[in-house]
């Protein structure tokens, strides 16, 4: 009986990481909220397919005009040459995995993008022939302390339930450059595995991850993570995940910033004036929320009301008869609503009458994940 080494990577969660997961968590429920229309949602999964295989391929230094990539994402044009079929087989593995999603890693895998990414591709052309130089490409096989190690690390990843799969998908990635699979196609194994486990775990934001994009940007700090013929080579597990996880942020704010823009055409943003703007910046970031409570307790409009107060501390019937362009019983109702069901308190009276989160009443206890720290601190202060 051969006993296998248990992998155990030597890596410890930072509160930077813990952000990065939650950010993406985040960023799910601002990406349901805004509700995008579904043609909207196809054409952006298609355009991060485009990015993942022009940077996945342009970090080997395949560099394929972007445009051509698009035509060969949508089947418009038949790709000529080892450059155009390259991307076109790197689709076709992204495809082939996503046929896998439901089952665990596994060395086949390994040896089925093998086959797709280079014997493939290689292997039916054209300029292959008896009396041609060009000679077909032999099946590479893992070694056996290779196999071991993986097997082992698949092992781990297919049973773990400690670390997040954003940094379990992170340990796949660099430990997979680490032990050298192949003679080529290292870069696009990798990145096609970290995303399908991604896919696997339900992290990849709805297909719009393209993280190749922020390795490519940053591909001579990322060189110095896999390659080991570097002098300054760095194979600390710990560092290699603070990197990965640094640029998964990257990532996620650069899909922050285009879910932001989609939502700014919704609510017509250029035309809002400053305080408006405000407004809306602060609903997009929490607007999510306002599906969290009953409709049948409060319509759209009161959620809102609830959502502009926590950002402001307090605000006046006034303001709101303004920011909605309603009259003034309208919103009035809203309050006797609000006051009602104890969300909101009374504050000043008169002219001078305004209307604050209630915390001093608070009858619902899912309340408190509403408020703002200024509403918190001022609650304790009254309590004290």
């Amino acid at each position: 009986m051969i006993l296998t080494h248990t992998y155990e990577p030597a890596i410890s969660i930072l509160p930077i990481h813990e952000e990065v997961c939650n950010l993406h968590g985040e960023l799910l429920k601002i990406y349901d909220f805004i509700d995008l229309p579904e043609h909207i949602r196809e054409i952006e999964k298609q355009n991060s397919s485009i990015l993942r295989a022009y940077y996945a391929n342009a970090l080997e230094g395949n560099t394929v005009d972007i445009k051509t990539i698009k035509y060969i994402v949508a089947g418009n044009i038949k790709p000529k040459g080892l450059s155009e079929r390259a991307v076109e087989q790197y689709i076709k593995a992204e495809h082939w995995l996503q046929e896998k999603i439901d089952e665990p890693l596994h060395i086949s895998v390994l040896y089925g993008l093998q086959k797709i990414l280079l014997l493939d591709l290689y292997n039916n052309r054209e300029d292959i022939n008896l009396f041609s130089q060009n000679s077909t490409r032999v099946p590479e096989k893992l070694s056996p302390t290779a196999e071991i190690e993986l097997e082992s690390l698949f092992a781990f990843l297919n049973t773990d339930t400690e670390f997040h799969p954003i940094v379990q998908s992170w340990i796949l990635h660099f430990k997979l450059l680490q032990t050298r699979i192949f003679s080529e196609a290292q870069l696009k194994i990798a990145s096609l595995l970290q995303y399908f486990w991604l896919q696997k775990k339900g992290v990849n934001l709805h297909g719009l991850l393209s993280i190749e994009h922020e390795l490519f940007i940053h591909k001579f700090d990322y060189q110095y993570y896999h390659n080991s013929e570097l002098p300054e080579y760095c194979n600390d597990t710990q560092v290699q995940l603070e990197f990965g996880m640094d640029m998964f942020q990257r990532q996620l704010d650069r899909l922050k910033q285009l879910l932001q823009s989609y939502f700014r055409k919704q609510v017509d943003f250029e035309k809002l004036n400053a305080r408006q703007k405000n407004i809306m910046n602060y609903v997009f970031e929490r607007g999510y929320k306002l599906k969290e409570m009953d409709d049948s307790i409060l319509n759209k409009r009161q959620k809102l009301i609830m959502y502009i107060i926590q950002n402001r501390g307090f605000i006046s019937t006034k303001e709101l008869v303004t920011e909605f362009d309603c009259n003034r019983k309208t919103i009035q109702r809203d309050f006797a609503v609000l006051t009602e069901q104890n969300l909101v308190k009374i504050i000043g009276q008169g002219a001078g009458l305004k209307y604050a989160v209630n915390v001093t009443e608070n009858k619902h206890g899912n309340l408190l994940k509403y408020q703002s720290e200024w509403v918190v601190d001022e609650s304790m202060e009254q309590a004290s």
